[in-house]
């Protein structure tokens, strides 16, 4: 008759039965464990958690794990300056200038500022652009005076697919600034 196994006892066949995880493959878990963590930090940073409570977070990982935990968050905090958005350029460029102490990221802060400001008139000469098509056509259609208030072009699909096409470029730039801005924090 058979022998009846515990769970226990089926476990442990199985995993003596798994090969041994060679040390490239130990390597490659690690960091993406501690990438994941990095990221989760980068994310609690960016909502609002303090630069000195995210150095506490770090603190708690020796100096090896530290180091995987802060290429992921610095990669995060780049990965997320959105074009046009200020407040997360500040934020993210807090973090990875108290992260990274290098000469370097205040200069691409600024092209970052200044792309934003290049942006930003961009977009706004295509929404006049927009404003006065849309408000000649209602002319066209005589409707005019009082009957015609603000006209808003991002209700416009034209204007969106303008807007996207006008954003492109910008957010090529974006890009390069961004993996200029890892590369220069040694990630």
């Amino acid at each position: 008759m058979g022998e009846i196994k515990s769970a226990w006892e089926i476990a442990m066949e199985r995993v003596e039965g798994l090969e041994k995880l060679s040390p490239e493959e130990l390597r490659r878990q690690r960091e993406e464990e501690y990438a994941l963590i990095g990221q989760v930090l980068a994310d609690k940073y960016l909502g609002g958690l303090g630069f000195w409570q995210l150095e506490v977070e770090l603190d708690k990982y020796s100096a090896e794990k530290r180091a995987l935990v802060k290429r992921a968050l610095i990669s995060k905090l780049a990965q997320a300056i959105e074009l046009g958005n200020y407040e997360r350029l500040e934020k993210a460029i807090e973090g990875i200038s108290g992260l990274k102490q290098k000469k370097g990221i205040g200069k691409i802060k600024d092209e970052i500022e200044q792309l934003f400001q290049e942006y930003e008139q961009g977009e706004e000469k295509e929404s006049r652009e927009i404003e006065k098509s849309a408000r000649e056509i209602l002319h066209q259609l005589r409707i005019s005076g009082s009957a015609v208030g603000a006209i808003n072009p991002k209700v416009i699909p034209q204007w969106q697919q303008g807007l996207n096409r006008l954003a492109q470029p910008y957010e090529e730039k974006l890009e390069q600034l961004k993996q200029k801005l890892i590369d220069l924090s040694g990630v």
